[in-house]
């Protein structure tokens, strides 16, 4: 077993992210990561499925926008690459997902786009984020030496949040019919 991703795995889960494999480290003290240190060991870690991750991560906490220019000064090569991508993905993805992330989320504030200006990506409001989404898929891919479908995994880190989301209302209804 991997213990920093299983470290890592269980401060998501202390976050609210509930969606990957759990760690065996227990949820608690013992994995209490600050926002910089959870933003930089997810965008450090070799395993893809922890940078998807990241993308729902500020879907589910705007707020932690704050943390990614001080996170981005101390990282280098591919990990600024992916949180640059990972941030900008959960921009886009937070205003082509605006209606369903309010009725799940309540009133959220917008992430601000850090990043589309100087990665020469289209603003975070063209056409609801759509336009954005693909262009970013594209500017990711070409930064990559793994040769997969960046859109679908932008969109899947929105499914798997979703899709958790619903599994806990279904939990919470079973428990209170019970």
């Amino acid at each position: 077993m991997n213990s920093e991703r299983d470290r890592l795995v269980a401060a998501l889960r202390a976050k609210g992210i509930h969606f990957l494999a759990k760690g065996d480290e227990p949820v608690g003290e013992s994995v209490a990561l600050s926002p910089s240190a959870l933003i930089a060991g997810l965008v450090s870690d070799p395993d893809p499925r922890l940078h998807l991750a990241l993308t729902a991560l500020f879907l589910l906490h705007p707020d932690w926008s704050a943390f990614v220019p001080s996170v981005a000064a101390t990282l280098d090569g591919s990990a600024i690459i992916e949180l640059q991508a990972r941030y900008m993905a959960a921009v886009y993805l937070q205003r082509f997902w605006r209606t369903r992330l309010e009725f799940s989320l309540g009133k959220h504030p917008l992430l601000p786009d850090l990043y589309s200006r100087a990665l020469g990506l289209p603003p975070a409001d063209e056409r609801y984020g759509k336009t954005g989404l693909i262009e970013l898929a594209e500017w990711h891919a070409r930064r990559s030496s793994f040769p997969f479908n960046r859109l679908a995994s932008y969109h899947k880190a929105a499914d798997l949040l979703f899709g958790q989301w619903q599994a806990e209302a279904r939990q919470n209804e079973f428990a209170t019919a019970s």
